[in-house]
């Protein structure tokens, strides 16, 4: 007996001495890796510079002394051309030969004797500048640019369309015109555009220009159409190898150009365009909602029966209708009787919405509104109360069909408008659901400000501004939103976005797919789907089978809500199995909440994407450009939404849905059944309706606060979304060191090599789990330098230990109980 105690004493002495090893070796390398760039590091406008050719006017840019990208070659005058523009008699015209320079400005003649062109290069903290005027610029009314490109590039960026991630061989129109996700509607148009788009040959271009126009990439083909009677705004050439083409409706250009890999272009424009703001912590946690509410008891009601299943959420939103309405008793509640614009609850549908607030608050649970900029003198033939908007409060325009929209910029009805919200919100709303600041055509408008062609674009942005102005007045950060439309910059001003109304089919979950995944450069990061979709499916949609995939990728997305036209609206009301699934999806994306969390923190500074394309990842793989329906969440994660129309069959015929996956090179393991897949490959992998292909990269830790039976005394509560007593990681042995930061768990260090890993956690909380993904048992399992034997019965009763646990996100599970914050873990294979 004594030889066992000095054999325990000696291994546990050597565990110490080995752990604390382990904490100097880590914490260096980790350190060292992390260090802070020395002053004299090129910023990016270091990198770039430019050279002019005289006759013809012409710039051609470098990138650290290598070519980056030149203004097109040739003297084409209009569509295609390089420096060229329109007048106002329908004439194109060109510049031509350099007359004068006074430092970086130069002097350009036209081929209109009367006017020249003032040409400026700069070099910027970001990049290079280039601004181009007229002198006059009377008459001007539409103005070219060409930029050298090949057949063979790929593009990201464009704003939220919904068609495709990549943007090679396409035409963007750059118009905030709202279009939902599905079928009938494929239109090459969004209500969240934006004129930035980056190269995998290393270069990005953000025209800094509110102008409505288009955007053609080398060898673009005009398909789909825009949906739109009249010609597309701005003409291009179609089917131009050598060049991508700008044309934009206005009088003067200003575009930058950075260079780079896409996170230093990205880093680059976001610092120009504005940082996304950071939302509250709540934003990642669930919201529900209905299309139609029928009353103030039937709001307490759906978080009820959310919550009484274990289903847990923190918002629910009253959408259309509920403010004062024309409706008669006899009537059934719908749209057409409200009475938009009062931003006044209806009387009789919500008696006491303060009573409400505090209902849902006694709950756990937030209050939002759905809101809107238009306002409406008549509802359902009858008419509405006045909403005492002054002279010139409405944007003019020729249809006689649209709705009265507010005018923003008129001074008097911006301050009518944010009153009236101020009065709303002040009964307890602090969560906005902001629609239609992009719904109909205003090119044509008059607004008091100027023209509609000018201010289209930034017509859902004022709306926004407007409306979280008054939110930040009475609430500080502490709201959430989620906002439809957009344009550039609208990020650093709304804190989420959803990809509104699509459609309650597989095709309307793909389209929302590729929507969300470009969200980011004019939404928010922080972005979501009407899960199940928003209508327009066959009776009785979303299918469980639909509900159920939607689901699975509202649980990887950086928002989850739930609410529609359809049975989404109660999902409690689907049968036990497809609800059972549902749940198991929100607490999937409550257990990612300090990934997600930590990504938009990042995003934050950065304006990086919480959820990305692959290609975003991985530029140079040209398997990533094809694999457009797969999302990268952070660089760690990668999932595949099952969207495949045979769902349906397969799921009638009990047999799972083959999905068609492509891994970037390295390992990967994939979550649900713990296999561990070599990357740089194709491959088909079957998925039931309980499991869906989601890979964590080999050698990544990630927070991941999973909630498991029998580890701690205390079980997670239904609506927690993050304790601060308590936080997980999950992990993916992989050769070499990682190092990862979590919001709620500080920081993780591992190295695994040999047959032995090592874990270091700082700043970590007293009650700390660890999910290493292995299926592999180790033979010794150290524990802040004492063995640990296996536990196979519950941990709850245990300050420390270890179980092997099956899928789905199974593995070998560590309880920590850190000191200080410190915890060391040795695992010998």
């Amino acid at each position: 007996m004594d030889g066992v105690r000095r054999t325990i004493r000696r291994r546990r002495s050597r565990g110490v001495r080995r752990a604390m090893a382990t904490v100097a070796l880590l914490a260096g390398v980790a350190a060292a890796g992390t260090g802070v760039p020395s002053a004299a590091a090129q910023s990016p406008g270091d990198t770039i510079r430019w050279s002019v050719e005289k006759a013809p006017f012409r710039l051609s840019f470098t990138s650290h002394g290598r070519p980056l990208i030149a203004q097109s070659a040739g003297d084409t005058a209009g569509p295609g051309g390089r420096m060229a523009y329109q007048t106002s008699d329908g004439t194109p015209h060109r510049l031509t030969n350099l007359l004068r320079r006074d430092g970086a400005t130069y002097t350009v003649a036209t081929d209109e004797p009367s006017r020249t062109a003032r040409v400026s290069v700069k070099s910027t903290p970001r990049g290079v500048r280039v601004e181009w005027r007229f002198e006059p610029s009377a008459g001007v009314t539409q103005v070219y640019e060409s930029l050298t490109g090949n057949d063979a590039e790929h593009f990201l960026g464009g704003g939220a369309n919904a068609l495709y991630t990549d943007l090679r061989h396409k035409v963007l129109m750059n118009k905030a015109l709202f279009t939902s996700a599905g079928t009938l509607n494929r239109c090459n148009r969004s209500g969240m555009p934006s004129p930035f788009f980056l190269s995998n040959q290393g270069y990005g271009v953000f025209p800094e220009t509110d102008a409505i126009g288009r955007i053609a990439m080398p060898n673009a083909v005009d398909d789909p159409p825009h949906c739109n009677t009249s010609p597309p705004p701005c003409p291009v050439l179609l089917g131009q190898p050598d060049r991508t083409q700008l044309c934009f409706k206005t009088d003067r250009l200003d575009y930058e150009l950075y260079a780079g890999s896409v996170s230093d272009v990205v880093r680059a424009y976001t610092a120009k365009a504005g940082h996304p703001t950071m939302p509250p912590v709540r934003q990642f946690a669930l919201t529900h909602w209905r299309d139609t509410v029928a009353d103030q008891a039937t709001v307490v009601d759906d978080v009820k029966q959310m919550i009484s299943r274990g289903i847990p959420m923190s918002t629910e939103w009253i959408d259309n209708p509920w403010e004062t309405s024309t409706k008669l008793p006899e009537e059934s509640q719908n749209s057409k009787w409200a009475c938009n614009g009062t931003l006044t609850f209806d009387p009789v549908q919500f008696p006491d919405p303060k009573q409400m607030v505090a209902d849902l608050k006694a709950m756990g649970v937030h209050l939002g509104l759905w809101i809107s900029p238009h306002v409406r003198e008549v509802a359902g033939g009858r008419p509405c109360p006045p909403t005492d908007y002054p002279p010139g409060s409405f944007i003019q325009t020729t249809r006689t069909t649209d709705p009265l929209q507010l005018d923003l910029t008129n001074p008097a009805t911006l301050a009518h408008f944010k009153a009236k919200l101020e009065k709303l919100f002040s009964l307890g709303i602090d969560m906005v659901k902001g629609d239609r600041g992009e719904e109909f055509e205003l090119e044509d408008a008059k607004f008091a400000a100027g023209t509609g062609t000018d201010l289209m674009n930034t017509n859902p942005t004022r709306y926004a501004q407007a409306t979280v102005d008054v939110l930040r007045k009475l609430y500080g950060d502490q709201y959430t939103m989620l906002w439809r439309g957009g344009y550039t910059g609208v990020p650093s001003i709304v804190n989420g976005v959803w990809g509104g109304d699509p459609q309650a089919t597989f095709d309307g979950m793909r389209l929302s797919v590729t929507r969300g995944l470009n969200m980011w450069l004019t939404g928010h990061p922080v972005w979501g789907t009407d899960t199940g979709g928003f209508n327009g499916g066959p009776s009785g949609y979303p299918s469980p089978t639909l509900f159920t995939r939607w689901s699975q990728f509202s649980a990887v997305s950086p928002i989850f809500e739930v609410g529609g036209a359809g049975r989404n609206a109660t999902p409690w009301k689907y049968d036990d199995a497809t609800v059972a699934r549902f749940k198991k999806s929100v607490l999937l994306h409550y257990a990612l909440f300090p990934y997600l969390y930590g990504l938009a923190q990042q995003a934050s500074r950065t304006g990086e994407p919480i959820a990305r394309p692959l290609a975003y990842n991985y530029p140079a793989d040209e398997q990533a450009w094809t694999a457009d329906q797969h999302m990268m969440v952070g660089k760690d994660l990668l999932a595949v939404p099952v969207s495949a129309d045979r769902n349906e069959a397969d799921a009638a015929a009990g047999q799972p849905t083959p999905v068609d996956v492509y891994l970037p090179a390295g390992n990967w393991i994939d979550l649900h059944t713990g296999a561990v897949v070599t990357g740089g490959q194709r491959f088909v992998r079957n998925s039931t309706l309980d499991d869906f292909p989601l890979y964590l990269r080999a050698g990544a830790a990630i927070g991941f606060n999973q909630r498991i039976d029998d580890v701690w005394p205390q079980p997670w509560n239904v609506n927690d979304l993050d304790r601060e007593d308590r936080t997980g990681w999950t992990y993916a042995p992989g050769e070499g060191l990682t190092h990862a930061t979590s919001p709620t768990g500080g920081t993780f260090l591992g190295h695994t090599a040999h047959g032995t890993t090592n874990l270091v956690l700082t700043g970590a909380p007293r009650e700390t789990q660890v999910m290493v993904a292995t299926q592999a048992k180790p033979r010794l399992v150290l524990i802040d330098g004492r063995p640990i034997p296996e536990t196979t019965a519950s941990l709850s009763d245990k300050t420390v230990g270890w179980s092997m646990k099956p899928g789905p996100f199974g593995g070998l599970l560590l309880k920590l109980s850190p000191h200080f914050g410190l915890s060391t873990v040795t695992l010998v294979s």
